[in-house]
Formats: C-alpha cells, sequence, structure tokens
C-alpha cells in the first residue's frame, strides 16, 4: 500500500461543529479551528442588501425569506450576528479549507470570487446543485433513477473534482469509482462515536463532514496507528 493510501481522512466541521458553542456563529468557526478541523463547511445565502452569509434556512424567521431582508435585519430575527463570508474568509485563511455550500445560484459569482481572492483556489471547495458552476463547484450525488447510468454521471457531466456523498450512499462502489476517475470524495453528516471510528478508517474517504470535529478529531488521534496503512481497526470506542 502506497503513502497516499495510508491516511486518514481529514476532517470537516458541519457549520462549524456544535459541540462548543451553536453551529452557525462565529463561536462555533472558532472552535473549529481551535481543535484543529482541517476544512469548515457553511452554507451561503445573500440578503436583500447584497451581504453574503454563512445562514442554513431559507427562511429568516415570521416568514421572511433570508433574501428579502437586509443584514441588519437577519441578525436581528435571527437573534445573533450572524457570520458573513468575509468575515468567515479572513478567520479561515491559512488555517483551514473553506467548504462553501451555495444555497442560491445567483450568488454563486460574488462567492466564488471572494472566496479565492481571501483563500486561493486550495483553500476552497465549492458545492452546488446547479450546473451552471461546474467549472468551480462539486456535486452531490443522488439517487439515479435511470437505468445503466453511473452513479457519478451529474459529477461527470459537470466536470465537477469532488463528489459529496450521503454517508448512507457511501457504498464501496461508489468510492471506488471516485477514485478510479480521479474525483476526491466527502462523506456527509456522520456524528455517532462508532460510525465516526469506522469512516475515519477509510482510505478511500478524503473528507468527512461531521458535526462534532472535536470528537472526530480526537478519535482519529487516539487510533491513527491503527487506521494507518491497514495496521489495525478502530474497533468500539469507549466513552468520553
Amino acid at each position: 500500500m502506497n503513502g497516499a493510501d495510508c491516511r486518514a481522512p481529514a476532517v470537516s466541521a458541519h457549520r462549524g461543529g456544535g459541540e462548543l458553542a451553536p453551529e452557525g456563529t462565529y463561536e462555533a468557526y472558532q472552535g473549529a479551528l481551535a481543535v484543529g478541523a482541517e476544512y469548515v463547511e457553511f452554507d451561503v445565502r445573500r440578503t436583500s442588501d447584497g451581504t453574503l452569509v454563512a445562514f442554513h434556512r431559507a427562511w429568516a424567521g415570521w416568514g421572511r425569506a433570508v433574501a428579502s431582508v437586509s443584514y441588519a435585519r437577519l441578525c436581528a430575527l435571527a437573534g445573533r450576528e450572524v457570520p458573513r463570508i468575509t468575515d468567515l474568509a479572513r478567520l479561515l485563511a491559512g488555517r483551514a479549507v473553506g467548504h462553501l455550500d451555495l444555497k442560491e445560484a445567483g450568488s454563486a459569482a460574488p462567492v466564488v470570487g471572494q472566496a479565492l481572492e481571501l483563500l486561493g483556489a486550495a483553500g476552497v471547495v465549492v458545492t452546488t446543485g446547479d450546473g451552471a458552476v461546474a467549472e468551480t463547484a462539486s456535486f452531490t450525488i443522488q439517487r439515479l433513477r435511470t437505468p445503466g447510468l453511473s452513479r457519478l454521471h451529474r459529477v461527470l457531466a459537470s466536470g465537477a473534482d469532488w463528489a459529496v456523498v450521503h454517508h448512507r450512499q457511501a457504498r464501496t462502489a461508489v468510492l471506488a469509482e471516485c477514485r478510479a476517475r480521479g474525483i476526491k470524495t466527502m462523506v456527509w453528516t456522520v456524528n455517532g462515536d462508532q460510525a465516526l471510528a469506522r469512516w475515519l478508517a477509510r482510505p478511500d474517504v478524503d473528507v468527512l463532514v461531521t458535526d462534532r470535529p472535536a470528537r472526530a478529531i480526537a478519535l482519529r488521534d487516539r487510533w491513527g496507528r491503527a487506521m494507518e496503512c491497514g495496521l489495525g481497526s478502530p474497533g468500539t470506542p469507549a466513552p468520553g
């Protein structure tokens, strides 16, 4: 087994994680960096005054869409300071890769432009379901109903070099096809201790997305040697 096959997946903090602070807050993203997450994921939306924000839900509250309210109003409705993409990019620069999940196709150009300027090409992964931004985006593998088509046909058709796969769909054959085609893989969202240990032992996964980055990194470190080069199995983690 060569060196490229002898490594555990990198850890991505889904919305910054929720262990140390509420997910999607500045404190959550700062906590993810503090525990050593190599990737940090956030959903990108745009407010009515053009502010690009990290906000998961399409609705800000009281029936108002995020796109229909100003940034100040969004913060008021959310009851907190909603992270701005420019601030998050500066926070991540040189420390972790920013995984930007585009929720609105119209914001693709400014989001990608800002991210590339602040993080560089090696510091950005963009995911979207819109083929129009395929040159800079990855695509989520979805269950396909058309017989005979590769499970990766959307990824291949887009020219994307990443595939983001839900853990229930991340079959060995899918991951093997990705590897054979030179497509990097990101498996989401894995949280339980046993599942974390199992997926962290998979050298055919490049990035593991979790709401529990601190726990995932602790497990990866604890069983690091067992995960390398087939020396053993991480097994079932002990509590704590």
